[in-house]
């Protein structure tokens, strides 16, 4: 099973100085982040992107994620 990433381990990566995509409510579930990062997202039991959580990410590859959202639901936090 996938392990989704947590406020506490955001908090833990932010304190080491480590950005983590957010992915907000606006979120439709088209899955363009999933096919473009599937390493970085998956989409959750109501069909809505989430975030995986890792040691790091790939900021051009989360970057390319965030580019092709339709309603701008993913940002770096």
């Amino acid at each position: 099973m996938t392990q989704l990433l947590t406020e506490e381990q955001r908090k833990k990566l932010a304190e080491a100085g480590i950005k983590a995509p957010h992915v907000n409510e606006n979120c439709i579930g088209c899955s363009a982040c999933v096919a473009i990062a599937p390493d970085v997202f998956t989409l959750n039991e109501e069909g809505k992107a989430v975030v995986i959580a890792r040691d790091s990410y790939d900021e051009e590859e989360v970057n390319n994620a965030i580019t092709a959202c339709p309603v701008n639901a993913i940002s770096w936090k």
